[in-house]
C-alpha cells in the first residue's frame, strides 16, 4: 500500500505577509492506493501542514474499491471508536428492481459496497462519502452515495444514498476505511480532501 500525505504549508496563508487569501475550498490531503493482497484497513490521520484537519469544516472520501473475499460491505469508523450503537443511520438503495429503506444501529457506519471476489474480475465499487462539521463540537453527521455492478450481466447492481450520525461531539482526527474480515484489492485506491471556510470576505 502506498500513501501520499500533503503536509505542506497550507496555501490560504501567505508566509510572505502572513495574510489570508481565498483559495480553492478542497484540499488534497491523502491518497492511498492499494498494492498487493494483504490490505484490510485502510487508516488516514490528522497531522501537520495541510494535513491538519482541525481547519477544515467537512472532510471528503472518494473511493473505488473491490473485496477480495465474499463480502462487500464497506465500513467506516471516525477515532477508532467502535462503541456499540455509535453509528445510527438510514440506507436508501436500489437494484435495479426493487428499492429498500432501513436503519442501522452499529459499531462502524456502512457507507459503500463494492464488488467480491465470486464478481466479475476488473470490476470495482466507488463511492463519495462526506463527514460535515469535523471540528463543530457536535455530533458528525456523514452523508455516502454510491454506486456498483458487480458482474457483466448487469446483476446486481446496487445505487444507495446513505446517511449517518456518528454520536460523539470530539473533532475527527482519523479515519479507517475496511471490509470486515476481508482485504482489498490491489488498485483499490482513497482520495481524502479538507472543505475550507471561506477565508475572506467578498
Amino acid at each position: 500500500m502506498t500513501q501520499t500525505i500533503n503536509t505542506a504549508a497550507p496555501a490560504y496563508l501567505d508566509q510572505s505577509t502572513n495574510v489570508l487569501t481565498d483559495v480553492e475550498a478542497w484540499v488534497p490531503l491523502i491518497t492511498t492506493v492499494v498494492s498487493g493482497t494483504s490490505t484490510s484497513n485502510v487508516q488516514m490521520q490528522s497531522s501537520t501542514g495541510a494535513n491538519d484537519w482541525s481547519q477544515y469544516m467537512d472532510l471528503v472520501l472518494i473511493g473505488s474499491g473491490r473485496s477480495l473475499g465474499t463480502g462487500g460491505v464497506v465500513s467506516m469508523t471516525l477515532n477508532n471508536d467502535t462503541t456499540a450503537g455509535g453509528y445510527v443511520g438510514q440506507i436508501l438503495q436500489g437494484n435495479g428492481t426493487d428499492d429498500t429503506a432501513y436503519f442501522q444501529s452499529l459499531t462502524s457506519a456502512d457507507i459503500a459496497t463494492v464488488a467480491r471476489s465470486s464478481d466479475t474480475a476488473n470490476f470495482f465499487g466507488s463511492f463519495v462519502c462526506t463527514m460535515f462539521d469535523i471540528n463543530a463540537g457536535k455530533y458528525t453527521s456523514l452523508q455516502s452515495v454510491r454506486a456498483n455492478n458487480m458482474n457483466a450481466a448487469g446483476s446486481p447492481n446496487i445505487i444507495s444514498m446513505t446517511t449517518f450520525c456518528y454520536k460523539n461531539q470530539a473533532a475527527v482526527t482519523e479515519i479507517d476505511v475496511f471490509i470486515s474480515s476481508m482485504n482489498w484489492a490491489a488498485d483499490s485506491r482513497f482520495d481524502l480532501f479538507g472543505v475550507l471556510p471561506r477565508m475572506v470576505t467578498v
